[in-house]
């Protein structure tokens, strides 16, 4: 039989190998697959499996928890499975394994009977069925086996009783212990006219089953697992960088869960794309938590269940719930209705049967895929999802709800798919290709090889009394020559002039651990890199290497900045100094306030003018205020257009829907703005909009200090400027032009009053140079002499406090702190001298920018 026949079956381990030989992907299990497939048998799935397997269980054994029981049962009972199909005694030796055995092999045969029992009622197999049972069938098919480093006893079943005379298999057979199961399975092979060829590795894996010297092969030692995932992935960015193709490099962990999310997060680092393929149960998926959020709200509705399917990113309908009444009245079942839950969930939860409840989840879920069309893994999960409901169809109402959260655990998907990029795998995907570079991950006790121990229910006693009945296990130490001789081949597939590096991280999740036995026997002692390969500019910054650095420059300035601070220089432009006289032609009430609290505040804020993340929420409350001030000043004009003029008048047309038009027409005008303020914009709005709207209604209705109903109002929004009362104040720098806004004129008992709207519950006080507290009033004195020419008095009212507090004209104070203004605009330094106390540092907006000690 000629490996160029056209009817030879070509199989390989992994996709490695089939594309370093150029044949197709086949392996035996999924050509087993096909065989069952044309006989008419399907493989269970891992949830079908699990729920057969837990009643069984539950009918052989009748324990206390079936379900916890089953999963410590699972490996031994696939293990008898597999012995009595791959030994041709089937449902007979589990039998007599059942009758005869000792009491505790034979209760785990007994449960292993009844599963059985159960799969085959419905015309299924366990997966380490397929290949013993696709033996059985009797289809003889000519195969090629190319590079296997060992035979397990399913696929040494499969082939002799699917390999045709003649067909080859091409095995690893090493000298010495290693070796001593694939001589088996050679000399049973040949008995069965199987021609078995000899596996001859390259260099390094041969290096390593002989224990003898190696060649180009580096072991690194690292302080901790993320010092040497930053390496290895620096010095691949680097060969892929200099045009290395990404087939020649290898990157390899045996605990690849262990590394993988640290390689993803260095990957993303470091710029370098990554694919993680080992796979992830879906409920760890957004998808998946959608998927339980939605079977726990279906269950009657429990509150914090629904209130966080509500918030769900992924919540698949409108939101129009009424959040405020959902809050103060924690609804549950029946209670839910009128506080509007979209109808679809509503109607979703009225399915009687799996049958319907799967549907009404597709039908909710399908939509979702657009949603996700740029989202690999969450992509994967929705289909997978979508798949695998139709396990739960037969279910009634409650097995349904029973079964969900068990399906989006047996449901898995890619970890971190994509396209391109640096694989992470194990040496079982790995090993047979032909690579220039391979980078091993991990080469410590316990990660390479994995550790080996005896089953807790079928240790060495029970696997030699499976022996005296014809089974015959795989034993612990067959196990661990099994793990070498895979990584002997994984060696083996590095090109003659290739290089390996195998990397040892000294301490693992907080624990100091030895390296690997491995190591020893390539005769290798882990040695430090030596240099430091920097793979990001994050990593360059922190180990100071800053020459071609974007950020140089800047970082050049900012360290010098914190030098002169620490070392108590003179003040610097870091600190506000500008080196001129800074002489504006006008300044706004709110510009001066900043400037006589804290000159480096009105530095940063009106000179610096550094812009926020609106999208991270900055400038909030500054658009929230600008937003309330816009719809009182709607509601007096519209009111003083209607000659509504006094208070009673007015209250009474706020009351009677002014005040809900006028915030509706507001809120529309500013949605409609390119670029709208993130307040509106975020998922809270509609409940911050009635807190909101309530705190203004609230406000009208106070009689006492908000809106007196004998008071006239004067004007709204009142333009305050430069005035005959100011010129002088400031002896040599009368040009200075002071504008503002003054919210609302009245008048009252022959007197007029300033109003100004405060969002907060506090009112506004700059640093008083005279004494350094923070205890003067700047702006309402401020419109008191430029409107009211030193007549009058003004009222702060603080919306979320219901407070009024009035304030009378202190010329004295404005003297003094347009004095101090004037020397601080004609020194040109702002440096931080706010008051005292350091009060206005507590809410200062430019924090992050000042260098102030006192804070």
């Amino acid at each position: 039989m000629r490996a160029e026949d056209p009817g030879l079956i070509h199989v390989t381990p992994n996709r490695a190998v089939a594309r370093r030989l150029g044949v197709p992907y086949r392996t035996l299990a999924g050509l087993a697959r096909e065989l069952l497939r044309d006989g008419g048998l399907l493989v269970a799935s891992p949830y079908r499996a699990r729920r057969l397997l837990v009643q069984a269980v539950r009918e052989a054994l009748a324990p206390k928890d079936p379900q916890g029981l089953a999963a410590a049962l699972e490996g031994p009972v696939r293990t008898l499975l597999l012995l009595a199909q791959a030994s041709g005694q089937g449902e007979e030796a589990l039998a007599r394994l059942a009758e005869e055995a000792s009491p505790r092999l034979a209760r785990v045969a007994r449960a292993a009977r009844r599963y059985g029992e159960l799969l085959r009622g419905r015309r299924l197999l366990d997966p380490v069925e397929v290949l013993p049972k696709a033996a059985a069938l009797g289809k003889r098919l000519p195969l090629r086996l190319w590079r296997y480093p060992y035979l397990g006893t399913g696929e040494l079943a499969f082939l002799k009783g699917v390999a045709a005379p003649g067909s080859e298999v091409e095995l690893l057979l090493p000298e010495g212990a290693w070796g001593e199961a694939n001589r088996r399975a050679k000399e049973a092979l040949e008995e069965v006219g199987l021609k078995v060829r000899p596996l001859e590795l390259a260099g390094l894996g041969r290096a390593f089953l002989q224990g003898g010297g190696v060649g180009r092969v580096q072991a690194l030692r690292f302080p901790d697992m993320e010092a040497e995932v930053r390496h290895v992935l620096a010095s691949l960015k680097g060969l892929l960088r200099g045009g290395l193709p990404p087939g020649e490099v290898a990157l390899v962990a045996r605990d690849d869960r262990r590394y993988g999310p640290l390689v993803a997060a260095v990957g993303f680092d470091q710029g370098l794309p990554v694919r993680l393929l080992y796979r992830v149960p879906v409920g760890e998926s957004r998808v998946g938590s959608l998927a339980a959020l939605l079977a726990q709200a279906l269950q009657d509705f429990p509150y914090e269940a629904t209130l966080r399917l509500l918030f769900h990113p992924l919540f698949p309908w409108e939101r129009k719930v009424d959040l405020d009444q959902a809050r103060l009245r924690r609804p549950s079942g029946e209670a839910w209705k009128g506080l509007g839950l979209p109808g679809e969930l509503l109607e979703l939860a009225q399915g009687k049967t799996g049958g319907e409840l799967v549907q009404g989840l597709r039908r909710a879920l399908s939509p979702l895929r657009k949603r996700l069309e740029g989202w690999p893994r969450e992509r994967a999960a929705l289909e997978a999802l979508l798949e695998g409901l139709g396990e739960l169809e037969e279910e009634d109402r409650e097995g349904f709800f029973q079964g969900i959260s068990e399906l989006l655990y047996h449901l898995t998907v890619p970890a971190q798919p994509g396209y391109g990029g640096v694989e992470l795998h194990t040496p079982l995907a790995r090993y047979g290709g032909a690579f220039r570079h391979l980078f091993v991950l991990g080469m410590a006790e316990g990660l390479t090889p994995v550790p080996v121990a005896e089953d807790p229910f079928l240790g060495l006693s029970e696997v030699e009394e499976l022996e005296r009945f014809g089974l015959f296990p795989e034993k612990p130490w067959e196990a661990a020559a099994r793990e070498a001789l895979v990584f002997a081949a994984l060696l083996g597939s590095l090109k003659e002039d290739g290089e390996a590096v195998l990397t040892y991280p000294e301490v693992v999740e907080g624990r100091p651990v030895p390296m690997s036995p491995f190591l020893e026997r390539l005769g290798l002692e882990p040695r430090s890199p030596g240099r430091t390969l920097v793979g990001s500019l994050v990593e360059a910054r922190r180990l100071g290497l800053w020459e071609g650095d974007p950020l140089q420059e800047a970082m050049e300035r900012a360290l010098e900045a914190e030098r002169a601070r620490l070392e108590g220089e003179a003040s610097s432009p870091h600190h506000g100094a500008t080196g001129r006289p800074f002489l504006p032609a006008s300044l706004s009430v709110s510009q001066l306030e900043d400037l006589a609290t804290c000159p480096f505040r009105f530095y940063a804020k009106h000179l610096l003018r550094p812009r926020g993340d609106r999208e991270a929420g900055d400038g909030d409350r500054e658009d929230l205020g600008t937003f309330v001030h816009q719809v009182l000043a709607r509601v007096f004009r519209a009111a003083l257009e209607k000659d509504a003029r006094r208070g009673e008048e007015v209250r009474a047309l706020a009351a009677g829907g002014l005040l809900g038009e006028a915030f509706s027409r507001v809120e529309e005008e500013w949605k409609g703005r390119p670029n709208s303020p993130f307040f509106l914009r975020r998922p809270d709005w509609p409940h911050r909009r009635r807190w909101v709207l309530g705190l203004l209604a609230r406000a009208f209705e106070d009689d006492k200090q908000f809106l007196r109903g004998d008071v006239k109002i004067v004007g709204v929004e009142v333009e305050a400027k430069l005035g005959r009362g100011f010129r002088g104040m400031v002896p040599g720098y009368e040009g200075l032009e002071v504008r503002g806004i003054i919210d609302r004129v009245e008048e009252r008992s022959g007197s007029r009053f300033y109003l100004d709207y405060k969002l907060g519950s506090t009112s506004p006080r700059v640093k008083d140079p005279r004494t350094g507290k923070l205890s003067a009033d700047l702006q309402l004195s401020l419109y008191i002499l430029l409107h009211g020419e030193g007549r009058g008095a003004g009222v702060y009212y603080l919306l979320a406090s219901r407070e009024a507090k009035t304030v009378n004209l202190d010329r004295g104070a404005l003297w003094a702190i347009f004095k101090e203004i004037r020397r601080t605009l004609k020194s040109g330094a702002f440096e931080p001298r706010p008051d005292a106390k350091a009060e206005a540092c507590r809410s200062c907006p430019v924090e992050l920018l000042c260098r102030y000690e006192g804070r």
